[in-house]
């Protein structure tokens, strides 16, 4: 999902990673749409989501030179492959002012945006247990 900081100019993308069964946000990592941060999303997974899960990404190209390809499922768009994300992602831009797109609310340093979306992030979590 993509939200600014500072001015409207300034995409930054909010890239998640969760655990399917239990809707968690396991990673998340702010930044440019590009390989460098899906690496960053792909380092910020704990060691055990690495090593043994299944990936279902959109088909973004970005993906595919970080995730490993036997684990790495592509899912076009409407195929339900991602519909967890999309949900949480709707979510989130309910409870946060600064991810709303024609919103009053919003952060002039990305590192206040950082901390905003987290505490909402954290809240998200602690609400599944």
């Amino acid at each position: 999902m993509w939200t600014f900081a500072g001015r409207k100019k300034r995409k930054v993308w909010l890239w998640l990673a969760v655990e399917r069964a239990s809707r968690r946000i396991v990673a998340r990592v702010l930044g440019r749409r590009d390989a460098a941060t899906a690496r960053r999303l792909w380092l910020a997974l704990p060691p055990r989501y690495r090593r043994h899960c299944w990936y279902f990404t959109d088909l973004w190209e970005s993906y595919v030179g970080v995730l490993p390809r036997w684990h790495h499922r592509r899912c076009p768009k409407g195929s339900g492959g991602t519909n967890i994300v999309e949900a949480i992602t709707c979510s989130l831009r309910q409870r946060c002012g600064v991810l709303v797109r024609k919103s009053c609310s919003f952060s002039k340093l990305l590192s206040m945006h950082a901390a905003r979306i987290k505490i909402v992030i954290d809240k998200h979590n602690t609400t599944l247990i």
